[in-house]
């Protein structure tokens, strides 16, 4: 019977601290770019040397997006990288929970002439 309550008592423990542990959501601001692309040659902008939008092209075929602050820290976001295909290049605002430097995306705004304007999403599978 001991052993019974001790892990019952092991087994609350852990799930306290698994609650406990649940990332608050932040918001992280920079340049959405192409993580390929970034990571294998520093691109942050949509043109990659002679390739006319090849961040958009390359987040429409599955590539995740990332966001890169000023201060140069890369964040995966986790979001179907189609949606933010058209911005790649451009400053987002991107609000999620992070853990271990990736964001899951509940929200994305891209800055439009100094207003902030929300980015569907749709769903993710």
């Amino acid at each position: 019977m001991k052993h019974v309550r001790l892990s019952l008592l092991v087994l609350l423990a852990f799930t306290v601290a698994a609650i406990s542990a649940r990332a608050a959501d932040a918001t992280i601001e920079g340049t959405l770019v192409d993580s390929k692309c970034y990571l294998g040659g520093g691109e942050t902008g949509n043109d990659h040397g002679a390739m006319k939008e090849c961040g958009t092209m390359c987040l429409k075929g599955g590539t995740p997006a990332a966001v890169l602050t000023k201060d140069k820290k890369f964040h995966a976001i986790s979001a179907p990288s189609i949606a933010l295909a058209p911005y790649v290049g451009q400053q987002v605002r991107v609000t999620g929970p992070v853990t271990n430097g990736t964001i899951l995306a509940k929200t994305v705004a891209v800055n439009k002439g100094g207003k902030w304007e929300e980015v569907k999403l749709g769903a993710m599978m």
